[in-house]
């Protein structure tokens, strides 16, 4: 996986000075064995990641936070919990940032090393160790030391790399990547700029040459120096391929996605990269779901095979009962013919008899009522019919043992899907600020008007009481047991939305759940909703009546749940209105799914209905938890 460049570095930390300082430090968190998340509030919150060896950056898919805090997790919350980001700055255009937080007037620095193997570094004011997170180099108490400072790209004029040049014999390309410090990649874009053979030996430059090099990197780095960047990430076929602040040649032949902000192309590019790799590991885990399938194919095949020797030898037992006469007539006569004549001259005389097919020196087989079964000579009657009972009650044991390896095979299978499951929903979720609506069941319109109703009682009340306005309306069904629905400025709204309001009310209240396809509902004006009951009466809490005119509605009930990737949220409500604002969507009707069951269904086809390049946003958003908030009551299943 890349890891971020200095000039990655660079553009971030321009972006991150005016993002988090000043922010104060509310959580830490730490995944071994590397990584670790900021979680602060800085206008708004904001989750900052830091990967040592690799990257930085802010972070709108967090993992879920770990159960149990590491001793390093521990040690970071003690000393930087509460204080305040005073700077963010990357050291010498190197790839090392350091973050200075002040906490009740104790200065203390982070360091990430994004180099080689990386490390994150807990520092005093005098940047003595308190704790690495990486032991190997560095230990509590040592000072710290920066890496030595290295030549820069800035730093490059004509002398400079006459002088670098002079007595390399290796490649161009890698002398300016390692002696000049511009790394491979910005080494292959300078020749490519410059014209020049990348394979050439540094030596063997002229001066024409050396000094188109010398452009071609002010060139490629003076947007670099002015703060001047374009962030997007690199594409081909749909892959991500690079992220980058700049815009670079090489990639000419690339499709290209722009951002505002590169915080947020660094994050989106990572983001891919490590559903991806969750997925391969998914996929590699899932080999043992795959041998236990095939265990299990195995022990059913068996199974149908026992189960029919049992049905056979069962049967052919019966058949020498049923077949008593002839049978005994037939062994008796045999064992006498046996007795008398030579085994050549027995075996003559018995293959003329009509029921028999084979003759053995102590058995034959014959045929009964269609069925071959073997008698042998020295066995009575009971003894043959004894021999095929006994050879069925084996067939039985072995069925019996292998049920229950096969039950056990199943919930093996279970416990293994369910530990992927598990591991699929992990992973990582979206962090974003959350409606002051998304507390109720909500809805916005295909005109865009709020629409909100209550999951209980209580509130229903609140939404009467504290959320009700002089231009709203008022929505009710029928029939009891639904939500009090009101439409935010409904008075001015068009007919449409009033139509799909009335479908909320009549999704999310009992119709849906006796089974009822359509059902009636009602609307009025705030002031014609009462709270206070009539004198001598009583009414329930959440309750309500209505006084004046009613306007009716009938509508059928069609439910959808889908994706909105703008507002990184899910939605549910009448179709016409999730298919507006909705990027994929799913539809439901009344059914006979359970609403877990449901809901991880429906996670699962909105993520497979989603773009390669979306997948990730889309399991990150619409997990079985979101879905099952916009489930109606009762059993539903997905409209096929």
């Amino acid at each position: 996986m890349k890891s971020m460049s200095s000039v990655d570095v660079k553009a971030c930390v321009e972006e991150l000075k005016g993002e988090i300082v000043g922010g104060k430090v509310e959580k830490i968190y730490h995944y071994p064995p590397n990584e670790i998340r900021i979680k602060l509030y800085a206008n708004g919150r904001k989750d900052l990641t830091i990967e040592a060896g690799r990257r930085i950056h802010l972070t709108k898919f967090p993992k879920e936070s770990p159960k149990f805090p590491s001793s390093f997790a521990m040690l970071l919350r003690k000393h930087l919990e509460g204080g305040r980001i005073e700077s963010v700055e990357q050291h010498d255009f190197d790839r090392v940032v350091v973050l200075k937080i002040i906490r009740r007037e104790e200065s203390k620095y982070l360091v990430a090393e994004l180099f080689s193997k990386g490390n994150v570094i807990l520092a005093d004011e005098k940047f003595r160790v308190v704790m690495p997170l990486n032991a190997e180099r560095i230990k509590p108490g040592d000072c710290y030391s920066f890496p030595q400072p290295k030549i820069t790209p800035f730093d490059l004029n004509i002398e400079v790399i006459a002088e670098i040049c002079g007595n390399e014999s290796r490649e161009i390309v890698k002398v300016l990547a390692t002696k000049c410090g511009l790394g491979g990649l910005f080494a292959e874009e300078v020749c490519l700029r410059s014209g020049i053979d990348k394979k050439k030996p540094a030596k063997d430059l002229n001066e024409d040459e050396l000094k188109r090099i010398e452009r071609a990197i002010s060139e490629v780095f003076e947007p670099v120096r002015r703060g001047e960047f374009r962030p997007h990430i690199v594409l081909k076929n749909e892959e991500f391929v690079d992220v980058l602040p700049i815009e670079l040649r090489i990639y000419d032949e690339y499709e290209r996605k722009f951002f505002d902000k590169f915080n947020e192309a660094l994050d989106e590019f990572y983001a891919r990269l490590i559903a991806e790799e969750i997925e391969r590991k998914e996929k590699e885990e899932s080999e043992e779901l795959k041998k236990l399938k095939k265990r299990l194919e195995i022990q059913l095949q068996t199974k149908e095979k026992l189960e029919k020797e049992m049905e056979k030898f069962r049967k052919l037992g019966d058949l020498i009962y049923e077949n008593y006469s002839v049978v005994e007539k037939l062994l008796e006569a045999l064992r006498k013919a046996k007795e008398i004549y030579p085994w050549e001259e027995f075996k003559r005389r018995a293959e003329k008899v009509k029921v028999v097919k084979k003759v053995r020196r102590d058995s034959v087989v014959v045929e009964l009522d269609g069925h071959e079964l073997e008698l042998d000579l020295e066995k009575s009657i009971h003894e043959n019919a004894d021999f095929y009972y006994e050879k069925a009650k084996k067939a039985k044991e072995k069925l019996e043992g292998l049920v229950r390896a096969i039950e056990k095979t199943k919930e093996e299978m279970r416990r293994v899907e369910e530990l992927e499951a598990r591991k699929f929903l992990s992973g990582m979720r979206i962090v974003r600020r959350r409606e002051w609506f998304e507390r109720f069941r909500w809805f916005i319109t295909s005109d865009g008007f709020l629409a909100i109703g209550g999951r209980n009682a209580q509130m229903n009340e609140e939404i009467v009481s504290k959320h009700m306005e002089s231009k709203d309306l008022f929505f009710h069904t029928q029939t009891p047991g639904a939500p009090a629905v009101i439409l935010k400025r409904g008075q001015k709204a068009p007919e449409k939305s009033i139509i799909e309001t009335a479908q909320f009310a009549a999704i999310y209240s009992s119709l849906w759940k006796e089974g009822m396809h359509s059902g009636e509902v009602y609307y009025v004006l705030p002031e014609q909703v009462k709270r206070s009951a009539k004198a001598g009466e009583y009414l329930p809490k959440g309750s309500f009546y209505i006084v004046g005119k009613r306007n009716y509605v009938t509508v059928k009930l069609e439910c959808a749940i889908g994706v909105d990737l703008k507002n990184l949220r899910v939605m549910g409500g009448p179709k016409s209105a999730v298919e507006r604002h909705c990027d994929y969507y799913v539809e439901i009707e009344i059914g006979e799914k359970d609403p877990n069951e449901l809901s991880v269904e429906i996670a699962s086809i909105l993520v497979e209905k989603a773009k390669e390049d979306e997948k990730h946003i889309v399991r990150s958003i619409a997990t079985p938890d979101e879905i099952m908030k916009f489930l109606p009551p009762g059993r539903s299943r997905v409209r096929v």
